[in-house]
């Protein structure tokens, strides 16, 4: 049990360094090479630390996650089109 709460909060904090990406695009204090650079790795870090976390979670739990997902995309995209 407690590596899957281990692996969702490693799901959610690979979502949670997107910030940083936007913050290190931002910074006037980098180049335009060191933008390019550090963004690149924590885009990767961020893709390493879902992969792992997924691994831990479980292939139970990660259906789940789909499912929600799948879910609440379709209720948006449901929302969009009765506007239209």
């Amino acid at each position: 049990m407690f590596l899957r709460i281990f692996g969702v909060g490693l799901i959610l904090l690979s979502a949670a360094v997107y910030p940083l990406i936007g913050a290190i695009a931002i910074s006037p204090s980098f180049g335009v090479t060191e933008k390019a650079i550090y963004s690149s790795f924590v885009y990767a870090l961020s893709w390493i630390v879902l992969i792992i976390g997924a691994y831990f979670a479980g292939p139970e739990l990660v259906g789940k996650l789909k499912t929600i997902y799948a879910n609440l995309k379709n209720r948006i995209f449901a929302k969009m089109t009765k506007r239209n």
